[in-house]
């Protein structure tokens, strides 16, 4: 790279140089030996590449290689890397769906509610400490078929909450569930 950076300096001075002559050099046949010769150093300039290679002075194979290896490995890397946060990210939304199937077959034929939905709300930051750890349970219950009164006990809510608190060591403040279903009583 320093080798290119180092050609095209020179070309260019080379050029600014010429340019600069041209305009100082007498009018009349002195005036075209003056383009003649900057144009061939200018010629000399941008061929020099190429006469190098000739010779055998410019290792294009080894250079060529080099970058080939650094883009690489970086790409390597790169790839690797994202891979790694979308298998993270797959097996937290799997281990997500499973703790809300856990949560609904829980209570599965209680005959004073149905758990209608629910969700778990996951730390997602792989840095996080608390990565994979739940967050937030929200569970929303309707009255099961067999309540006629259209009611829910608080000890019920109460119950659900123990439950889930020592299944998953989870706060009282992380469990959020909506009873606005229950219009009875």
């Amino acid at each position: 790279m320093d080798g290119l950076r180092t050609w095209v300096i020179t070309l260019v001075s080379i050029t600014i140089v010429c340019s600069i002559i041209e305009k100082f050099a007498p009018q009349g046949n002195l005036s075209k030996y003056v383009k003649l010769v900057c144009g061939l150093v200018v010629t000399v300039v941008i061929i020099k590449p190429a006469l190098n290679l000739l010779k055998g002075d410019f290792e294009i194979d080894s250079i060529a290689w080099n970058q080939y290896v650094k883009m690489s490995e970086k790409e390597f890397k790169n790839r690797v890397t994202r891979l790694q946060e979308e298998d993270l990210g797959q097996i937290l939304e799997l281990y997500r769906i499973s703790l809300i199937n856990d949560v609904k077959t829980r209570f599965k034929g209680h005959s004073e509610f149905i758990i209608a939905n629910a969700d778990a709300v996951l730390y997602e930051d792989p840095r996080d400490e608390r990565f994979g750890l739940i967050r937030s349970l929200y569970l929303s219950l309707k009255p099961a078929d067999g309540n006629r009164t259209k009611t829910i006990n608080p000890q019920t809510v109460t119950y659900i909450k123990n439950q889930l608190k020592e299944a998953f060591a989870i706060e009282d403040s992380q469990i959020i569930i909506d009873i606005s279903a229950f219009s009875g009583g």
